[in-house]
């Protein structure tokens, strides 16, 4: 299913693709035009299949962003490799904590630029939560939520956890002020998930703009995904295993159908297309 996956719904992109803009035609709604820091994190990817699989979605899903959202190339950070190979360094347990705690340091001192939080490719259900497979030890749900722990409400979080076990993350990374979006429900098998293929192409797709106001909120970008992995199992036949949860308001319940309470906040928060309509 994966390599027909990549076939039907992503174009081949290389990680090195250079932006076509940036600086402050970038940036996300929600009363400050505020540049956001994207932080994608991805772990051992088990085979060179999925090696091959990794490299590319990763390599879309920053291409989209720098060329679409015209985020600066600084401001979108890939940790998968060496640096030797276009990325920041491989995402162990110690660089992984380094770097939320950077993040936490730049928001406690005033930094209100949102910060989006992805997590790529493998992880396993463990009593109590769920670990992200990374080289040497795993890291934690538990030791998300630490590292998480004193964000400021104020400044816009999203986290978006694609692998699968992804709720037990949902749950332990929920908090007031903070969207997350994880792949699976706790009801779904612990295999691996559609969702990364889906949330590339989505991004990707001028149809994620579905009210084309020149912005991509994260409640239609999670809208968007959840249409793109549903098509996929239906080109495949296969039961659907994966139903992705959105927690707009902090509450440590994510839904596939967000009310208001979760839909608000999420939409709220959004990425903006330069050159898109709201810019006319």
């Amino acid at each position: 299913m994966l390599q027909k996956t990549i076939a039907i719904l992503l174009p081949s992109l290389m990680l090195a693709m250079p932006a076509e803009g940036t600086g402050t035609e970038a940036g996300v709604s929600g009363g400050e035009n505020q540049i956001p820091r994207v932080l994608i994190f991805n772990g051992l990817p088990g085979d060179e299949e999925h090696h091959r699989f990794f490299e590319e979605n990763l390599g879309a899903i920053r291409s989209a962003l720098l060329r679409r959202f015209r985020l600066p190339p600084e401001r979108v950070r890939v940790f998968y490799g060496p640096e030797s190979a276009g990325y920041e360094g491989v995402a162990t347990r110690e660089r992984v904590l380094a770097e939320l705690e950077a993040a936490v340091a730049r928001a406690r001192d005033g930094d209100a630029s949102p910060v989006w939080l992805i997590f790529h490719g493998h992880a396993n259900r463990i009593p109590g939560g769920a670990n992200l497979n990374l080289p040497g030890p795993d890291l934690s749900s538990l030791d998300l939520r630490r590292a998480l722990g004193s964000f400021p409400e104020k400044t816009p979080l999203v986290i978006l956890a694609t692998t699968a076990s992804s709720a037990d993350f949902l749950k332990a990374l929920s908090a007031p002020g903070r969207i997350v979006i994880a792949a699976t429900g706790q009801r779904d098998p612990e295999s691996e998930t559609e969702f990364p293929v889906a949330l590339a192409a989505a991004l990707d797709d001028p149809e994620t703009d579905g009210d084309e106001d020149g912005t991509v909120t994260v409640l239609e970008l999670f809208r968007a995904c959840q249409k793109r992995v549903l098509e996929i199992y239906e080109s495949e036949g296969f039961m659907v295993r994966e139903h992705a949860q959105l927690d707009g308001n902090g509450d440590g319940r994510g839904t596939q159908r967000p009310a208001d309470e979760d839909a608000e906040p999420a939409s709220r928060v959004a990425l903006l297309i330069p050159g898109g309509k709201r810019f006319d």
